[in-house]
């Protein structure tokens, strides 16, 4: 069997599986409607996903469909708990096809939009160039030492995605250092003008640490046990891999103050660390 075509099989299998972890029934239609193949070969699909994983699926001549088995135990990475919010987040993005949503029937879902400086194609097309091209480019960039925007010489390196917001890691001429540059502060773009003064690699880029975080020490046990929840902290802390150069956007997000603070919710238990305390100080 060509591997395209055994690829093609294994995802409406993976459907079939999503669909029953997530809705509790399937039917051929649903299978038929979403890949565009005939009522038949849904069919096949079907009795072959239940000849292979029996304890899954069962058929319910009431409802015409097959539902969920008593003994699910899923297969596919795609039946996950992450992959189905994922699935329901796309719900809400416009600009999702309805071909790669999987998800059935819809539960109500609101999602809380986050002030987004917006990018045009023009400034995003010479960003991602230079990264590709490792070639320096001017850019006039709003920053948070000049009340109007200036022209610097940039040589970006690395894209980055901060949860909300995209950014681009560059050298910057005018800091003679290495920064994460928001795009939404870039004003205009152009050819750089000036040679770009030397430079070593982004050390704080390259270099990976490991943070270990812990819920505050004067929280209440009800707020202790509920961040430990929310965040997945398993034990008296967690570790978090992350770029020496990503360490206060983090910690930004994480809502822990640089230097700490007792108001903090979490604490970094290894900021003395030579790799750490320099990016929290």
């Amino acid at each position: 069997m060509p591997v395209k075509q055994k690829w093609t099989i294994e995802r409406r299998l993976a459907f079939i599986e999503f669909r029953l972890q997530w809705d509790g029934r399937v039917n051929r239609t649903d299978v038929a409607t979403k890949f565009g193949i005939s009522l038949n070969q849904a069919t096949n699909d079907l009795v072959a996903y239940a000849k292979a994983e029996p304890q899954n699926i069962r058929y319910d001549l009431s409802l015409r469909a097959y539902v969920r088995g008593d003994g699910f135990n899923a297969r596919y990475g795609t039946s996950t708990a992450e992959h189905y919010l994922a699935q329901l987040l796309a719900t809400r993005d416009a600009r999702q096809q309805d071909t790669d949503l999987w998800i059935g029937q819809i539960p109500e879902v609101e999602v809380i939009a986050t002030p987004v400086g917006p990018v045009s194609s023009h400034i995003l097309r010479s960003i991602v160039g230079a990264v590709l091209t490792e070639e320096p480019i001017d850019c006039l960039l709003q920053t948070e030492r000049d009340p109007r925007p200036c022209w610097d010489t940039i040589a970006p390196h690395a894209m980055l995605m901060d949860g909300a917001h995209w950014s681009v890691r560059a050298y910057s001429q005018s800091i003679h250092g290495y920064a994460t540059i928001p795009l939404a502060r870039i004003v205009e773009m152009r050819g750089a003008n000036t040679p770009l003064a030397s430079h070593g690699p982004d050390e704080d880029w390259s270099t990976i640490v490991e943070l270990r975080v812990a819920p505050q020490s004067n929280l209440t046990e009800a707020d202790r046990n509920t961040l430990i929840r929310d965040l997945g902290i398993k034990g008296e802390s967690t570790s978090i891999k992350v770029r020496r150069a990503l360490i206060p956007q983090l910690a930004k997000r994480l809502g822990i103050s640089t230097p700490s603070s007792p108001a903090d919710r979490l604490v970094i238990l290894n900021v003395d660390d030579a790799d750490v305390a320099g990016a929290v100080q």
